[in-house]
């Protein structure tokens, strides 16, 4: 696991598994996670870091979304309450590529909310509101003190992963984000970046979406979109995002999606 500070309140946990990451947001001994890691080694980690560096417990974790490679650290604080949206199980349930070891990390959350709550957590007042995108639990979670927004899997690295959803929602999610305003970003993996990496995220779907209705669907064609002629001039794609783009061609070629508002917007 290695550690990013960003504020002297705020940390940033990166996992070794999957590269997910937790968010600790400190007031005074005590600390308020969003989401928990990938693997019990690192939410071991997480622990340690926590009581021995920065000294504190842990009194809530906010769930971005309830997918096991966000929940290995639930059971390290039983303390604390869980906070999700009420569809968690529906997207726990519908998860795919799940480890035996993943599948143990499921604990049910405390608190639920259904569209939006403010939480006041030292010098923060964070907003959490509903956006669904990557799936229909998502919670993000806008920290206007910290010139901060966290966007669960809304966004995975520069583009988005639409297995569990759809463009149309994918659209309204990142225009969302946008409005709120922040100048950096966190994902529930990677490094906090800017926020910059909306737009290329809408590039993405944009272009993925154009290339394949030229392609009219066809299977065999549109497996041989690669991800960098999606991608904005100057973006390069990571072998990260190359997992989930190739999740995407299967999926687009399923689905046929029909055109989705924001779609033909100039890219």
């Amino acid at each position: 696991m290695r550690v990013q500070q960003i504020e002297s309140d705020v940390h940033l946990a990166i996992g070794d598994a999957y590269d997910s990451n937790s968010t600790i947001l400190v007031s005074g001994n005590e600390a308020m996670l969003i989401d928990a890691l990938a693997s019990k080694r690192d939410a071991e980690d997480l622990e340690k870091y926590i009581e021995r560096d920065i000294k504190a417990k842990v009194r809530f974790v906010i769930c971005t979304h309830y997918f096991s490679d966000h929940l290995a650290g639930l059971t390290s604080f039983p303390e604390s309450q869980i906070i999700a949206h009420k569809n968690y199980r529906h997207t726990f349930d519908l998860e795919r590529y799940r480890t035996e070891e993943e599948k143990s990390f499921f604990v049910e959350p405390t608190i639920l909310i259904s569209d939006e709550i403010s939480i006041r957590w030292g010098r923060f007042r964070l907003n959490l509101f509903y956006n669904p995108g990557h799936t229909m639990s998502t919670i993000n979670v806008d920290v206007p003190q910290a010139d901060l927004i966290h966007v669960g899997d809304t966004v995975v690295g520069n583009m988005v992963y639409i297995s569990y959803s759809t463009p149309a929602l994918f659209f309204t999610a990142l225009e969302q984000i946008k409005r709120r305003n922040r100048k950096k970003l966190i994902s529930s993996h990677l490094e906090v970046r800017s926020i910059g990496s909306i737009d290329h995220a809408l590039f993405y779907l944009r272009t993925l979406l154009r290339k394949a209705k030229e392609l009219d669907y066809e299977e065999a064609s549109i497996s041989k979109i690669e991800l960098q002629s999606c991608l904005p001039e100057g973006v390069e794609g990571t072998p990260f995002e190359a997992i989930f783009h190739k999740r995407n061609l299967k999926i687009i070629a399923e689905r046929k999606f029909a055109d989705s508002p924001g779609e033909d917007a100039t890219l």
